[in-house]
């Protein structure tokens, strides 16, 4: 026979197991919730939102690669994503990955008269990087750029075509045009026709007269200085030689062979040279306008 003392007991010991039952059974459940949640995490970097974020990120910060790829399964989950698509054309040409750009962006935008201005500014650029200037110049005509900007775009290309005085005559056709990058392409213009090219026949004319002196005329001092002097002492030594022996002198043929032909490469030379020279002026002046092209468009 039980006891009040007994009875209470067994009733505080039921009353202890049930709070430890549900106090587990709560455990339980919200290690199930943290689960869960773990798992909806997981599976939420990957969507569309935390990609077009990561990638938009990776863009930003000139991570062209793990951008493109991340872009890539953007448009896959979204394909009406025309701004993802863009960045993933821009990050190809950024890269220099021409080919990639041009393919993706023909891919996405098929047909460049429909498109907005920004999408036919940057497939032009993606001719102007491949130095196809002449299609460039075909898609700007049919663009729908303003007629300001599409003025500095036409001079900006004929600039990069090293058509110098096209470009200076298209220019004064146009004084009016209040685009500041417009007259930065002219003066650029005007500075490179300022600088006279050199002759390659009279680089080469004057290193026939005087070894030498048509690399003076090209701006190479040392090498017209050692082609003068390896030229004049190679012939001393042929006189000295046939001086002494006559016609049957060794020393003196090899010394006006090694002449002759050193003499005659001087020639050749002093052409190139003037070439050279030449390339380096337009270099510089379309190398100024590429990167108008490239920073400011």
């Amino acid at each position: 026979m039980q006891t009040p003392f007994n009875k209470q007991i067994f009733l505080w010991l039921f009353l202890l197991a049930g709070l430890f039952l549900n106090a587990q059974e709560k455990r339980k459940d919200s290690v199930n919730i943290r689960i869960d949640s773990v798992k909806e995490k997981k599976q939420d970097i990957f969507d569309y939102e935390h990609s077009r974020k990561f990638a938009d990120y990776l863009y930003k910060t000139g991570q062209y690669d793990y951008a493109i790829e991340e872009y890539q399964r953007t448009v896959f989950i979204n394909p009406g994503d025309n701004q993802a698509k863009y960045n993933l054309v821009d990050a190809n040409l950024k890269k220099k990955d021409y080919l990639s750009a041009q393919n993706y962006f023909l891919r996405f935008f098929p047909v460049f008269d429909t498109l907005d201005t920004p999408y036919q500014k940057l497939y032009i650029k993606i001719f102007v990087f491949q130095n196809d200037y002449a299609d460039a110049m075909r898609y700007l005509k049919k663009s729908s750029l303003d007629s300001v900007h599409k003025q500095t775009w036409i001079l900006g290309l004929t600039v990069l075509s090293r058509q110098w005085d096209e470009a200076l005559k298209y220019y004064n056709a146009h004084p009016d045009n209040p685009d500041p990058v417009y007259h930065q392409f002219g003066s650029a213009v005007q500075r490179r026709l300022e600088k006279h090219n050199k002759s390659p026949l009279l680089a080469a004319g004057l290193s026939t007269v005087v070894p030498g002196l048509g690399k003076v005329y090209t701006k190479n001092y040392g090498d017209a200085l050692m082609a003068f002097l390896f030229t004049g002492l190679n012939v001393w030594q042929a006189w000295r030689g046939f001086s002494k022996n006559g016609v049957k002198s060794v020393r003196g043929w090899i010394f006006a062979g090694i002449g002759t032909s050193f003499y005659l490469g001087n020639i050749f030379g002093s052409a190139k040279a003037a070439k050279r020279y030449n390339k380096k002026l337009d270099d510089q002046a379309t190398d100024e306008v590429k990167a108008v092209f490239q920073y400011n468009f």
